[in-house]
């Protein structure tokens, strides 16, 4: 039963790992990514999927994965690349330290460590990672009094981590069997999550990247009319009605009202207390309710790219995030009273 269960998220996982990946190079349009991000973001995958392979032939083959070098270099490459993606996505344009080479250490020693030390460095370095973005998420919510779904990903990862540690600590014990079905497992639920996440909060990723510029970043409005650049921000948004522009990003609204996107990012995030995407959405979601009610022969999917949403479940997903509910059930609901 648990072999099965760990064959479907192996499967899960090779078929999720390229669509995420194509998810963040080609829909996450408003994060500040890097070459870096792209980078760790490829390796992890590859990396997590060649892990899930290795487990894939173990129970399909009887391979032994802890036999093979490969198998543990990619154990050590997945929890740089967390640490690199994760800080691109949370600081974003933050100035990167030639000290941060040393993150890759574990990493350049791998093929000359005893095959043995490897899960135990790789699962300390992974859980040392998970625990402190968990505790820096933590300070963003501080700031911005949410991101508890964020949060319970990083201790997700930590307690991942933790656990996989002390399986491999004891798996000549509990043998190496115990330790691949875990492992797979927890790489899978890894991907389920993920995708979960990805398909349910979509801007997931740019407005924890905003709130992190918000909560860590020194004051980009200093000299800047605040109330001026308040008042020129909402009429952008509701007598030119940028928010029906599907393309509208950071930068593009940032440079109508005359800010740079750092400076928009800090006022739009001071003032309403989230992020530029979620700003963008209240203000589509606020049209699409009148929309839905004054035109009654409007589809929902109608509705959705007539406010600027790119697809009917990006719609969806951002009406049920600030209503509690679907288009429409919303529109039923309000056509009973």
């Amino acid at each position: 039963m648990i072999a099965s269960l760990a064959l479907v998220l192996i499967g899960f996982s090779i078929v999720a790992a390229p669509l995420l990946l194509i998810a963040y190079l080609v829909f996450l349009r408003d994060m500040g990514k890097s070459r870096l991000g792209y980078v760790a973001c490829i390796a992890l995958l590859l990396a997590m999927t060649g892990l899930q392979v290795y487990h894939w032939a173990f129970l399909q083959v009887g391979l032994e994965p802890f036999e093979h070098r490969a198998y543990a270099l990619l154990q050590l490459v997945t929890p740089p690349a967390f640490f690199f993606f994760s800080r691109e996505v949370l600081v974003a344009g933050s100035t990167r330290s030639p000290w941060h080479i040393l993150h890759l250490v574990p990493l350049a020693a791998g093929p000359f460590l005893p095959l043995s030390w490897i899960p135990l460095l790789a699962f300390i370095q992974g859980a040392g990672y998970s625990i402190w973005f968990a505790l820096f998420v933590s300070g963003l919510r501080r700031h911005v009094h949410r991101y508890l779904f964020e949060l319970f990903f990083f201790c997700y990862f930590a307690a991942l981590a933790i656990t996989m540690l002390v399986l491999a600590t004891a798996s000549k014990v509990l043998g190496n069997e115990v330790f691949y079905l875990a492992y797979a497992l927890f790489t899978g639920a890894s991907f389920v999550l993920v995708t979960a996440a990805m398909i349910w909060f979509p801007e997931i990723l740019d407005d924890m990247s905003d709130a992190a510029r918000l909560a860590y970043a020194s004051s980009t409005l200093n000299k800047v009319n605040v109330e001026a650049m308040l008042t020129a921000l909402d009429r952008a948004m509701t007598e030119d009605r940028l928010f029906e522009n599907e393309n509208l990003s950071l930068a593009m609204l940032a440079d109508t009202i005359g800010l740079s996107p750092h400076q928009l990012s800090e006022l739009v995030n001071s003032h309403f207390g989230y992020g530029f995407s979620r700003y963008v959405r209240e203000h589509r979601v606020a049209a699409a309710k009148r929309l839905l009610l004054e035109d009654e022969s409007a589809s929902v999917l109608a509705v959705g790219l007539a406010t600027g949403f790119r697809s009917q479940s990006n719609f969806y997903a951002a009406f049920r995030e600030l209503t509690g509910m679907s288009p429409g059930h919303w529109r039923k609901r309000r056509a009973r009273h």
